[in-house]
């Protein structure tokens, strides 16, 4: 557990300001194609101008435009809301990456106080970064799994008092971990409601999902746990999550879904962690000769590395609990159940930022429309937040987070890898902006890289 703890801490480096472009006065983004992604409303060649962070009209080209207006070129001219990615462990140095991916909101899971800072620095224009929304410090049982990175109580009583911390501190929301006992995972449940915060969790090992949904937590993080409820018992089960995927029951996965769906609780499945790691580390040559390895540090790509030495072949077993996992979360959606995207980055081969493509992929092969994907990971994050219709959403008085891109994502997802450029809060990155401050971290890690290997050598 110590070793995992020390390999988390690695990622944690120093953030290089990359100030925005144009600031949050007044920005023009003129003859645009919006898409308000709910259904299929459009409005072509519209003049969108945004005001102090927020969007502040949307139709014709005014006569005059204000003197102190930044005008966005259209490249290709299709202006959508920006993504949420609703599962990553958040630091800071990624910030580029996630805008470059066209997101520009992110619930980080891995909650400390540094996360508050990071976003007053996204929010005023003064960091390129995603804004983001945070639980407090992981709350773990007697013997955590993450040891002394998050947060260990034994009690119940320990844990009320470990919620009101949070909540004293700022924090909205809770998150729970599998280590915790019934009694104390009970205990931190009721606590956090009381307090109006919301439940982030994952299933505790001494419980089901259904008693966990039963208590009507907010959010469960991944597919785990789900494979124990919805098998069919045989000679075959070993106990291993991907054999008993395998065994999957349709009547039980509908039932756990319509039971999830009356409850009201949100799902993150999380397949970039899930399964494409697992595809992705038994071709780990190829995937680290991706140009984007080349922004992450050497602990980071290290630690990515002996765990591809340590994961077992991509094999029959494992791709059918992928097909499964997909197929499940297609009941979900088809039930009514809401669903978050999110990819758990930077699990190995998870990357920041780009690990997006896959998620969003992933949920168009379980079978569910690219337009309510687009929704889910936009609209529906910030009715997840609390904050419907206040960002995700292209809109008079909504946030301005937005990004440019050169062709309509309805009809291809790749036009998300390369926006035009990225607007967080109404500050304007261009793409070409943010591909040079990456190119200058990976300048850094080769120079800081070279300097090692000199010192080694000697």
């Amino acid at each position: 557990m110590a070793a995992r703890a020390v390999l988390f801490s690695i990622l944690f480096v120093l953030v290089v300001p990359l100030p925005a472009e144009a600031d949050a006065g007044t920005t023009v983004f003129r003859d645009v194609d919006v898409l308000y992604l709910d259904g299929d409303a459009r409005t072509e060649r519209a003049t969108v101008v945004v005001r102090d962070g927020r969007i502040e009209s949307i139709g014709e080209r005014p006569d005059a435009l204000p003197a102190d207006a930044t005008v966005v070129g259209t490249c290709g001219g299709v202006l959508m809301p920006g993504l949420a990615d609703m599962h990553v462990h958040f630091t800071g140095y990624e910030g580029s990456m996630f805008l470059g991916n066209s997101i520009t909101t992110v619930r980080n899971l891995w909650g400390s106080s540094s996360t508050f800072v990071l976003d007053a620095q996204a929010k005023a224009g003064t960091i390129a970064s995603p804004h983001i929304y945070s639980p407090g410090p992981l709350i773990d049982g007697p013997e955590p799994i993450w040891g002394d990175s998050s947060l260990q109580v034994t009690s119940p009583e320990q844990v009320v008092g470990a919620v009101e911390s949070q909540r004293t501190t700022g924090y909205r929301a809770v998150k729970l971990y599998e280590g915790l006992t019934p009694d104390i995972y009970r205990a931190a449940v009721a606590a956090a409601k009381e307090r109006d915060m919301q439940v982030y969790t994952h299933v505790p090992s001494g419980m089901t999902i259904e008693e966990v949904i039963d208590l009507g937590v907010d959010s469960i993080e991944h597919l785990d746990n789900v494979a124990d409820s919805v098998f069919t018992e045989g000679p075959d089960d070993d106990g291993r999550a991907g054999t008993r995927w395998g065994m999957a029951n349709e009547d039980k996965m509908r039932a756990l879904a319509a039971h999830s769906a009356k409850a009201g609780v949100w799902h993150s499945p999380t397949f970039a962690v899930i399964a494409k790691r697992y595809e992705y580390g038994a071709e780990a040559g190829a995937y680290f000769a991706r140009p984007e390895m080349a922004y992450l540090g050497p602990g980071l790509r290290g630690w990515w590395q002996s765990s591809a030495a340590r994961m077992g072949p991509w094999d029959a077993r494992l791709q059918s609990m992928a097909q499964q996992q997909r197929r499940f979360v297609k009941i979900l959606f088809d039930s009514g159940a809401p669903l978050l995207l999110g990819t758990d980055t930077p699990n190995p081969f998870v990357t920041p930022g780009f690990a997006i493509h896959d998620e969003l992929a992933a949920f168009v092969e379980a079978g569910i429309p690219v337009a309510d994907v687009l929704r889910i990971a936009t609209a529906d994050a910030a009715k997840f937040l609390r904050e419907e219709g206040k960002w995700g959403v292209i809109a008079a008085g909504a946030r301005a987070d937005l990004v440019l891109l050169d062709a309509d994502p309805r009809d291809d997802l790749n036009t998300l890898r390369r926006p035009c450029g990225t607007m967080v809060n109404g500050h304007w990155y261009s793409s070409a902006a943010l591909q040079a401050e990456l190119e200058k971290r990976a300048a850094t890690i080769a120079a800081e890289a070279a300097a090692d290997d000199d010192v080694a050598g000697e």
